[in-house]
C-alpha cells in the first residue's frame, strides 16, 4: 500500500475502535422490580429437601422411557393431585443412541384471573450414568414441588403452570415438546426452569439466559430474575460481555428454557453452584450423585430465590415477548440490537477497506483465466471438506452413527467416551479420496492455465471472503464477529512474503485468524470433560443438527479460504509491485 492508502486503513480501524469504545457510554439502563421480603415467603427448605430425598430413593433410576420413570411419574401425578391441581400428561417421542424413546412430561394446571400463563419447569429425568440423580436434578424437582404447595393456597393472579419434564438430559426433549405442541402455548407469557440446587453448600446463584438454536432472555425478565436471586445474599452469575458474546454465537443452551426462548417465548433458568466446585463436578451424572451430598441449608437460598421470581412475576402485569435482542454489557446496563448489529458490521470496515484498496490497484490483473484457475484451486479444498461432511449425514442415513433427536450424548455419556474408530476412519477416507480425486483433475487443467499470481490470486480470495463475511452477518451477526473479525483483518494484512523465512511467518499468522475456533473448542472439550474427543461429538453434532447447516457451509467456507491464503504464499510477486506491498 502506498501511504495514502494505509492511511484510509488506519482511519477505519481507528473508526471501528472508536465505535466499540463509544457504545460503551451509551447504554440502555434498566430499572429493577423490587424484590420482596422474606416475610412474604412461604417456601419451607425442610420439605423440599424431605420431599427431595423421598423422591429419589424411591425412583433412583429415572432415564427416558423407562419403567421407573413412569413409576416416577405417578408419584408426582398424585401428589399434586392432592393439590388440588389440574393434572395432564404430554407424551413425545425421541431418539437416544438410535433407539425410539417415549418421554412424559407432567403438567399440573392451577387457572388464575387472568388467561396468561406463568409456568415453572424442571426435569425429573437423569441419565443412564447416574444414581438418584438427587443434584441433577431431583432437587429441581423438590423446589418446584414445595413451590406448587404453597402456590395451591391462594389465588394466583396469573394461571399457572408446573411442568416436570423429561428428555431434559438430550436437549430439552420435554420442554421443546412443551414449547411447540402445548394446546395454550400462545398463552404461556413466562417460564421459570429450575436446575438445580448445587450439592454441598452454595457458593453462587446462576441465571442462564442462552436459547436452543436461537432467542435469549429479554431484559424485562433477566432484570426480575436477577433482583430476586440477589437478595438471598449469595453471588450471582449471570452472562454478560464476552460470555454473553458467546453465548449468542453458539445458541446452545444446557438448561429447559432454551427451546422456549427458541419459540419467542420469555424464559430463564434459575441454577447453582457448588462452593465446592470440584466436588459438583465430579459428582454431575455420576453414581456419585446421592442425596447424602445435598445441604439442607441450600435449599433455603435457592427455593426463597425462586419462590421470590415467581411471586414478582405473577404479581405484574407481563410485557410478552419484548426484544431478545438488547446485548447486557453489565449489571442493568444494555445496548440496543441495533447497535450491537451497527457495531458487528463497523467491525470488518477494515477489511472491506483494505479490499477496496487491493481492487482498485491490482484489479486489472483479474483476468478471466486467472479467476477460473483459483476457483479450481478454491473447489480443490472445498471438494474433500464437503465431501466429509456430507459423508457424515451418509453414515447417519446408514445407521452407522448413533442417532439422536437433537443434542448427542450427555456429559459421560458412555457413546461419547467411545468413538466409532470406523465411522471416523470413513469420513477421513472419504475426505482423502475426494482430495486425490481433485487433485488429479487440477493438475490436468493446470497445463491450460497462466502463470499464477500473487495479488491476483489475493484479489479474488478477498472476495470470496467478502461473501462468506455478509452471509455470516446475515446468519448470526454474534457468529461473524466471534469466528470471521479476526481471519478477515489478518488475513487481508498479510502480503506476499519476499523470501522464506517472511513467508513462514506469513502463514504462522494466517493461522492465527483461526483463534477464536480454536479458543472456543478447546472450552467446549473441557466443559464435557472429552478432550480430544470433542472431535467425535462435533461430527455427531452436525449429523443431529446441533451445528445448523448454515454454520456448517460457513465454516467449511471459511477454512477453505485460509487454506488458499497459505497456500498462495508460495506464489511468485509480479516484478512491478513495489517493497512497500510486502508485509
Amino acid at each position: 500500500m502506498d501511504p495514502r492508502q494505509r492511511k484510509v486503513v488506519q482511519v477505519t480501524v481507528l473508526v471501528v475502535l472508536l465505535s466499540w469504545a463509544g457504545s460503551l457510554w451509551f447504554p440502555d439502563f434498566r430499572e429493577a422490580p423490587a424484590a420482596l421480603p422474606d416475610a412474604t415467603l412461604q417456601f419451607d427448605a425442610e420439605r423440599a429437601y424431605e420431599i427431595t430425598r423421598e423422591f429419589v430413593t424411591r425412583f433412583p433410576r429415572r432415564v427416558i422411557d423407562t419403567f421407573e420413570a413412569r413409576q416416577s411419574t405417578g408419584y408426582l401425578q398424585q401428589y399434586l393431585a392432592r393439590l388440588g391441581y389440574t393434572i395432564s400428561y404430554m407424551h413425545f417421542k425421541a431418539l437416544v443412541a438410535s433407539r425410539t424413546k417415549v418421554g412424559r412430561n407432567v403438567l399440573a394446571f392451577k387457572e388464575g384471573q387472568s388467561k396468561q400463563i406463568l409456568a415453572a419447569v424442571a426435569h425429573y429425568d437423569t441419565t443412564g450414568t447416574t444414581v438418584q440423580g438427587a443434584m441433577d436434578n431431583g432437587s429441581g424437582v423438590g423446589v418446584l414441588l414445595e413451590m406448587a404447595r404453597i402456590f395451591a393456597n391462594s389465588p394466583p393472579r396469573h394461571s399457572l403452570l408446573f411442568v416436570f419434564s423429561d428428555g431434559a438430559e438430550w436437549g430439552s426433549l420435554g420442554a421443546l415438546d412443551l414449547a411447540q405442541n402445548y394446546s395454550e402455548r400462545k398463552s404461556l407469557a413466562a417460564v421459570i426452569s429450575l436446575d438445580y440446587v448445587a450439592a454441598g453448600d452454595l457458593g453462587a446463584l446462576r441465571l442462564d439466559t442462552a436459547g436452543q438454536m436461537r432467542g435469549y432472555t429479554p431484559p424485562w425478565l433477566r432484570e426480575v430474575c436477577r433482583a430476586a436471586l440477589q437478595e438471598s445474599g449469595l453471588p450471582v452469575l449471570e452472562p454478560h460481555g464476552l460470555r454473553e458474546h458467546l453465548d449468542r454465537t453458539m445458541s446452545i443452551s444446557w438448561t429447559d428454557q432454551g427451546p422456549f426462548l427458541n419459540a419467542g417465548i420469555p424464559a430463564a433458568n434459575i441454577g447453582s453452584n457448588s462452593r465446592d466446585a470440584g466436588m459438583e463436578k465430579t459428582i454431575v451424572h455420576s453414581a456419585e450423585d446421592l442425596v447424602g451430598h445435598m445441604q439442607p441449608s441450600s435449599f433455603v437460598s435457592y427455593g426463597r430465590a425462586a419462590e421470590r421470581a415467581l411471586r414478582t412475576l405473577d404479581g405484574m402485569t407481563l410485557p410478552g415477548a419484548g426484544s431478545m435482542g438488547p446485548f447486557r454489557l453489565k449489571d442493568s446496563a444494555y445496548l440496543s440490537s441495533g447497535l450491537v448489529t451497527l457495531l458487528h458490521f463497523l467491525t470488518f470496515l477494515p477489511f472491506f477497506a483494505i479490499l477496496c484498496v487491493d481492487f482498485s490497484k491490482y484489479g486489472k490483473r483479474l483476468e478471466p483465466a486467472r479467476i477460473r484457475w483459483e476457483v479450481i484451486e478454491y473447489l480443490w479444498i472445498l471438494l474433500p471438506l464437503a465431501g466429509a461432511c456430507v459423508s457424515i449425514f451418509a453414515f447417519r442415513r446408514l445407521r452407522l452413527l448413533p442417532r439422536y433427536t437433537l443434542y448427542a450424548g450427555t456429559l459421560r455419556d458412555p457413546v461419547l467416551e467411545s468413538p466409532r474408530w470406523g465411522i471416523l476412519y470413513g469420513i477421513l477416507g472419504t475426505g482423502i479420496v475426494l482430495g486425490l480425486t481433485a487433485f488429479f483433475i487440477r493438475r490436468f487443467l493446470k497445463q491450460k492455465m497462466p502463470q499464477p499470481e500473487f495479488q491476483a490470486a489475493k484479489c479474488v480470495l478477498m472476495a470470496a471472503l467478502f461473501a462468506v463475511i455478509v452471509i455470516a452477518l446475515l446468519y448470526n451477526s454474534y457468529w461473524a464477529v466471534t469466528f470471521l473479525a479476526l481471519p478477515a483483518w489478518l488475513w487481508a494484512a498479510v502480503g506476499a512474503g519476499q523470501n522464506a523465512g517472511r513467508r513462514a511467518s506469513n502463514r504462522v499468522w494466517i493461522l492465527a485468524g483461526g483463534l477464536f475456533f480454536y479458543l472456543v473448542t478447546a472450552h467446549y472439550a473441557g466443559e464435557l470433560g472429552l478432550g480430544w474427543k470433542i472431535l467425535w461429538y462435533q461430527i455427531l453434532a452436525i449429523s443431529t443438527g446441533l451445528f445448523s447447516i448454515e454454520g456448517v457451509l460457513l465454516a467449511v467456507a471459511t477454512i477453505c479460504v485460509g487454506a488458499r491464503f497459505v497456500a498462495i504464499q508460495s506464489y511468485p510477486r509480479r516484478p512491478d509491485v513495489p517493497r512497500q506491498e510486502v508485509s
